[in-house]
């Protein structure tokens, strides 16, 4: 069954739709059987932990308490996280904490050897959360165990080595108290405070948490007697700060994980819950029920109005002005330390500890809540005979674990409009996010990296403390330090980027991540970006797939994009401007048994491959990418002679009144993308290289593409010269072919070769310098034994120019050209438009020998790798590109170059002789499944020479 379905039948489960109205092919599907339908209904209620009354399982399953067993057991063993929406069945009904029921989740990742990330994000965070244990704390349990474990004995269970009771957690005062499972035994177990507020629960319902006594709810709470109800209504609004604690693991991929990422990308502080769900279009109830977990993780804050601010009982306020507590450590053993001796000095002597619930035989006086953060556990030395206990490592707070007394503390949001009305914003990928985690740029740019990767955005009232944290990062920290040195180039460019762009509206810029805005439909995200930004500025480039364009105005890539995108769009660009280096683009499957022709001379390459960077590998290592070609296509690229090429990055819109940079807006590349590519109402840079051979382009050509099939393969009649495959060369125009030698073989007039197309321009090879080939004896020259009509036509041609060349003619150098039968050089005349007439060979001034540097790539966007093109691009948008004039033309632009760059593919595909039906090119841009090659300022057919 394919996934869509799956999806339209969780749907259906979702909306409870009986067997009777569920739709006429979904129960073809499901073998027109009742059965299979509840099956369906059943294994999803427990997945999603559904509420059994009001949902369609109740028809499915009789046994309301054995559905909620079943769920709780499926939950642990799919690792989700606690059900607190069910809370009031859960803990009241069946005595199932969030701590013990975490416990049962490690215990069984420790007895199954489950590494740590296995835990969902979410699940490891609440983990850390109540039971205090992160990575480290679990490869220490890790450890003990091994340690404990002995060939002759049975592995110890790992309950033993895990913590008896939560740890501390921040508690907010507007918060609900409800009370759990107790039990009669309980009640002796109080002190009287407890008990008092344990009869106000029962007798008058649910009480709010700041009119309670602090130290009574915590206390209530470790002993498992109370939970917390978190509320939410449809008119509240939350911000979300920075994340702290947020554990990276992995994503489950389930229907609450996926809205909860939506939420985390949808929600801003000006927008209510009922607007949100409105929005996604999505149960209200389940909008709030994702609010709420977040404000209980400590991810989201709710915002209040002065209206709503109520008085608190004075221990909260207590609280709040406590300070000077030591971070909050975990102990992984806390039995190891109530039987600590050395302990004793930090006995609570009001009630018994938890202990003592279990045997009378204790020692008395250990505190009641076990706090962590009660202990001074950097300074407690663990007797050595205690079993399981942790290794005396704890001497710094946990890299996990933050300063948790200074998350407690009660943060009350006055709800403001400062910044109202929509917004900037910046697009970037998870690439940015991995450079800004990546070395140690800043102690605190971590936090906002992670929010920023996981929430999807970071928004306008998170940045100036991202200001901050990025003014820390300095470029002299980098020296010595390599390929990480760009990490910091990233963060230091990003920052300068945020300040220029932040205030071109009042309401002030937020960052986007693409993939968080990827995962919405498309409907939602336009609903989304049309409600809260007047345009979008992306970063360049983006590597993230763009699957669909954006309804508002987009500084970007203009065209939809999937994995290939950019190896079609370099093509592209070669083809509208007839400028770039020679190429090959080959499809999947395609095996290289030769270096390809028109890479002689070539000892670099340049390789791009799909999910990955490109990279440049060494000519004679070339069948190294067949192996790349088992798994999909590959474009491989002449890049340089000896050494790569050197690379120049131009930002567009490119200002003609700058000397400095004319040069390159009068580049003929560049003049040829204008007439095709709007670069002065939109913004990016243009790279250039230059590989040592100049690109002669070309001048004539059609902007369709029609690729000719290769001819049939006919021998040569020629007696005594090898055999010369001519089926695989691809046919041109007939005014660029050229007849061939007296003595060569028979071929067509329209065939182009490298060797005969270069002679269209000014009867000069191109190809790189002659000094790079090795000389070869005569007697083992491979060329002595086969040479084909293209080398005999060279040779010929350039033989009958050079005996119309006197021997002893002196150049304006006043260099001698030796001209013998033995030993013929044939001299490369190499020109540049850019060069001066003093260093051009000697020919007519108005011979054009091609451009010094050549086409390697166009990017739309901010670039955050140079200086120099970030603060060009930046001015341009502040001061021209963000006019209204310019933002109502900016989407019919981006469509009307996506349309060129989608007829382009199509035409890329198919011969132009195959009867094929109109293409049409869907959500992913296709492979390719011919061979193409840009040679000579073309794109033609490769048939594999």
């Amino acid at each position: 069954m394919s996934g869509k379905i799956v999806a339209e039948i969780e749907e259906c489960i979702r909306n409870n739709t009986t067997w009777q109205n569920l739709p006429i092919h979904l129960k073809q599907i499901l073998r027109n059987t009742p059965l299979h339908y509840d099956r369906h209904v059943y294994d999803y209620s427990l997945r999603n932990q559904l509420r059994y009354r009001g949902n369609l399982v109740r028809k499915v399953f009789k046994n309301e308490q054995r559905y909620y067993e079943l769920l709780v057991e499926k939950s642990i063993e799919d690792l989700c996280l606690f059900p607190y929406h069910l809370a009031d069945i859960v803990t009241k009904g069946l005595r199932v904490t969030p701590f013990n029921y975490y416990i049962d989740v490690i215990s069984t990742l420790l007895k199954n050897d489950k590494s740590y990330d296995t835990l969902p994000n979410f699940t490891a965070a609440d983990c850390l959360r109540v039971l205090g244990i992160g990575r480290n704390e679990y490869l220490a349990l890790i450890s003990e165990l091994k340690t404990n474990s002995s060939k002759l004995f049975r592995r110890p269970n790992p309950l033993q080595f895990l913590p008896k009771f939560p740890v501390k957690i921040n508690i907010e005062p507007w918060w609900k108290v409800e009370v759990g499972y107790v039990l009669e035994s309980d009640i002796k177990y109080v002190n009287e405070n407890e008990r008092s507020l344990i009869d106000d629960l029962i007798d008058f319902g649910s009480q709010i948490a700041g009119k309670c006594d602090y130290n009574v709810i915590h206390s209530l709470y470790r002993k498992g007697l109370i939970y917390l109800d978190v509320p939410i209504s449809g008119e509240d609004k939350i911000c979300i700060p920075p994340l702290r604690n947020f554990v990276m693991n992995r994503v489950s991929g389930d229907y609450f994980e996926n809205l909860l990422y939506k939420v985390f990308v949808s929600t801003d502080e000006h927008m209510t819950m009922s607007e949100l769900a409105q929005m996604l279009q999505i149960e209200l109830n389940a909008v709030k029920q994702a609010v709420s977990l977040f404000c209980r993780l400590g991810f989201a804050k709710k915002k209040e109005s002065e209206s709503d601010a109520s008085p608190v009982h004075a221990s909260w306020e207590a609280r709040e002005t406590s300070s000077g507590e030591q971070p909050q450590i975990t102990p992984l053993n806390y039995h190891s330390l109530l039987v600590n001796e050395g302990g004793t000095g930090l006995i609570d002597q009001t009630t018994p500890s938890p202990k003592q619930l279990k045997s009378s035989n204790s020692v008395e006086g250990i505190s009641s809540d076990g706090n962590a953060s009660d202990f001074s556990f950097t300074n407690i030395t663990i007797p050595s005979e205690n079993e399981g206990k942790p290794k005396s490592t704890e001497n710094e707070p946990n890299s996990e674990i933050e300063d948790l007394t200074n998350e407690v503390k009660p943060v009350r949001l006055v709800d403001t409009t400062l910044k109202s009305g929509k917004r900037v914003g910046f697009l970037f990928d998870s690439t940015l996010t991995a450079f800004l985690m990546m070395g140690n740029l800043s102690p605190g740019l971590k936090n906002h990296a992670v929010t920023m990767f996981e929430v999807g955005k970071l928004c306008d009232e998170s940045i100036d403390a991202f200001l901050a944290e990025l003014e820390k990062v300095s470029l002299l920290d980098a020296e010595g330090e390599g390929e990480v040195s760009r990490y910091f180039a990233h963060a230091i460019i990003l920052r300068s980027t945020i300040i220029a762009l932040r205030n071109i509206l009042p309401a002030g810029l937020d960052l986007l991540r693409l993939e968080c805005l990827e995962s919405l439909d498309c409907k939602t995200r336009d609903r989304l970006l049309e409600k809260k930004y007047k345009f979008i500025i992306s970063a360049s480039p983006i590597t993230s797939p763009l699957t669909h364009t954006f309804s508002i105005p987009f500084f970007g890539q203009f065209y939809r994009s999937s994995d290939n995108s950019h190896i079609w769009s370099k093509m592209f660009y070669y083809h509208i401007s007839g400028y770039g280096l020679p190429a090959l683009l080959l499809a999947k499957g395609t095996v290289l048994k030769t270096l390809p022709r028109l890479f002689l001379g070539y000892g670099k390459l340049l390789v791009t491959l799909m999910h990955t960077d490109s990279y440049v590998i060494c000519s004679e290592n070339f069948r190294s990418l067949n192996e790349q070609l088992k798994n999909g296509c590959v474009l491989v690229q002449g890049y340089g002679i000896r050494q790569s090429a050197e690379v120049c990055y131009e930002a567009f819109p490119f200002d003609m009144n700058d000397s400095a940079k004319s040069k390159w807006a009068s580049h003929r590349a560049v003049e040829k993308l204008r007439e095709h590519l709007n670069l002065t109402e939109t913004c990016g840079y243009v790279t250039f290289v230059k590989s040592g051979v100049p690109d002669i382009g070309c001048e004539s050509y059609e902007i369709d593409v029609c690729l000719q099939r290769p001819q049939a393969k006919r021998k040569k009649s020629a007696p005594g010269v090898g055999v010369l495959d001519n089926a695989n060369l691809t046919r041109s125009s007939a005014s660029e072919s050229h007849p061939s030698a007296s003595n060569g073989p028979d071929m067509n007039a329209s065939e182009v070769s490298t060797f005969n197309a270069v002679k269209t321009k000014a009867d000069h090879l191109k190809t790189p310098d002659e000094d790079y080939f090795a000389v070869t004896p005569q007697s083992s020259s491979p060329s002595n034994v086969f040479r084909s009509d293209d080398c005999n036509e060279l040779l010929a041609s350039e033989l009958a120019r050079l005996d119309s060349v006197s021997p002893d003619k002196e150049d304006e150098k006043g260099t001698k050209e030796l001209v013998s039968q033995a030993s013929v050089e044939i001299p490369l005349e190499i020109g540049s438009a850019n060069e001066d007439e003093d260093t051009v060979c000697e020919s007519p001034k108005h011979e054009y020998y091609g451009e010094e540097w050549t086409l390697l790539d166009v990017n739309f966007g901010i670039p955050l790798f140079d200086v120099d093109c970030n603060t060009r691009i930046c001015e341009y948008i502040v001061r021209k590109l963000c006019s209204e004039e310019n933002l109502e033309r900016l989407s019919s632009i981006n469509a009307e170059m996506n349309n060129k760059f989608l007829r382009f593919v199509k035409q890329c595909l198919y011969f132009e002789d195959e009867d094929v039906e109109v293409i049409k090119i869907g959500k992913l841009l296709p492979q390719p499944r011919i061979n193409l090659a840009f040679e000579n300022g073309k794109i033609c057919y490769w048939g594999g020479k």
